[in-house]
């Protein structure tokens, strides 16, 4: 049982660092090239909710451009290694669930309770407020 907890905290640590990796990645998409009267600009190109956005970059130079190749092959890298490790997790039955109902429940009447009790405090300690106020 330990060796299997180890495992399945070792996949899930792998998976927390590649994915902080992949968000560090500050131009996330493929490099695109635009040209107008004033020279040479680079974008970046990705899809986001099912459009396609182009954030520019800078003007254009190998250096730059480049970069922009490598970090878009490094991006899915990351995220070929993020399929393979949950496609691990869940041949090792590791299942990602919400919290249990009753925490949920708790939460939630904890939500709805709270003007009432700093409320109550209040007037408790004598202090001139109205629940509105709160």
């Amino acid at each position: 049982m330990n060796n299997f907890s180890n495992k399945i905290r070792k996949l899930l640590q792998d998976r927390a660092s590649a994915q902080a990796k992949l968000n560090l990645i500050p131009y996330d998409g493929s490099p695109e090239i635009k040209e107008n009267a004033k020279g040479k600009y680079l974008y970046v190109r990705k899809r986001v909710n099912g459009r396609l956005t182009s954030t520019y970059v800078g003007p254009y130079s190998e250096e730059l451009h480049n970069l922009l190749l490598k970090n878009k092959t490094e991006a899915q890298q990351l995220r070929k290694l993020l399929r393979k490790l949950d496609r691990e997790l869940l041949a090792s039955g590791y299942t990602h669930s919400d919290l249990p109902k009753n925490v949920a429940r708790n939460l939630d009447f904890a939500r709805i309770h709270l003007k009432s009790n700093i409320y109550d405090q209040a007037v408790l300690e004598g202090i001139t407020t109205t629940f509105p106020q709160t």
